[in-house]
């Protein structure tokens, strides 16, 4: 009797526990947090997945629009919720890879506490002039900036922007200086001053150009992309231009906070890249300018990484500051 108790105990000891059962999600409604207001891009991305993920998840997604400071103040809202998956956000590289660079003060370290969760889409962007600058590619643009168009003034949305930081890097690699003249985060009135010839050049995004090229109002120089646009396959890019390499795409992504499980991380991952997939969303993208190009999380991470490492060079080299 002894010896069976003995071995039963063994027994018992030897044998493996039952795991912790998976922790349900979302047990609630989830915010997804827009860092721009209603309308364009980052609010359009949201409001796609929050469609999508509420059907897909079970519960209700609720967009909430929290414009500021750059993007940082939406991204701030949903670092202070829990790491639990119950508050996203959407927001353009600000938040993720400029802020800390271009910021006296930064609310939070987006290296630390953001957990990078699905590359959404980019926005190509064109560097466009007036016609009434004596350029029709990049070699005479170069030349002429360099020469009689010395400090030109260029466009763009605002400090900080892509557009901004594109043509400092543009500036640092070609070797010519440009005056910046920013637009206080409005885009129409910067495209606006550049149609009416206000200001020689800038880059912008494809959807609010290629209309103004091909009407004549805008002259196309390069595409700050490795590969030629679809939409626009005759516009050459830098790269092929004489700038080995040049790349400066605005993009968008989908982000938690920190600490958040990784199954719920891979799970949002999987279902966003479907859903902007759909052939009606995919198309709607296109209008905007945009495309999707999905990237799983860990592999995001490392593009974020990248980007926040070229941003600050060019930040510092330029010297700029956004208060």
């Amino acid at each position: 009797m002894k010896a069976a108790l003995r071995a039963w105990t063994l027994l018992a000891a030897l044998s493996p526990l039952p795991l912790p059962a998976q922790q349900p999600w979302p047990v609630h409604p989830v915010r997804i947090v827009a860092t721009s207001p209603p309308g364009g891009s980052v609010d359009f991305l949201a409001r796609s997945l929050a469609q999508d993920f509420s059907g897909s998840f079970g519960k209700p997604f609720v967009v909430e629009n929290r414009p500021g400071a750059n993007g940082n103040i939406g991204v701030e809202l949903v670092l202070k919720a829990p790491a639990d998956g119950h508050m996203l956000f959407v927001a353009p590289p600000g938040p993720f890879s400029i802020n800390a660079h271009l910021m006296s003060y930064m609310p939070f370290d987006p290296a630390k506490d953001i957990a990078p969760v699905a590359m959404l889409a980019v926005a190509p962007l064109i560097l466009v002039v007036h016609p009434s600058v004596p350029a029709k590619d990049f070699a005479e643009l170069l030349a002429w900036l360099k020469g009689e168009g010395a400090h030109a003034n260029y466009a763009s949305q605002a400090v900080g922007s892509t557009g901004h930081l594109a043509m400092e890097l543009l500036k640092s690699r070609a070797g010519f200086d440009a005056v910046h003249v920013p637009y206080k985060g409005s885009a129409a009135q910067a495209s606006a001053d550049l149609l009416a010839g206000r200001v020689a050049m800038g880059f912008v995004n494809t959807s609010a150009t290629l209309q103004h090229v091909r009407d004549g109002r805008l002259r196309a120089i390069a595409v700050a992309e490795l590969k030629r646009l679809s939409s626009a396959p005759d516009i050459p890019t830098l790269d092929e231009s004489g700038v080995p390499g040049f790349v400066a795409t605005p993009w968008l992504g989908l982000g938690a906070r920190a600490g958040t499980p990784g199954e719920i991380v891979r799970r949002l991952n999987d279902r966003a890249s479907r859903a902007l997939a759909r052939p009606e969303v995919a198309q709607r993208m296109a209008n905007l300018g945009i495309e999707q190009r999905p990237m799983m999380p860990e592999e995001f991470a490392g593009f974020i990484r990248t980007e926040s490492e070229k941003w600050a060079a060019i930040i510092r080299r330029s010297g700029a500051k956004l208060e």
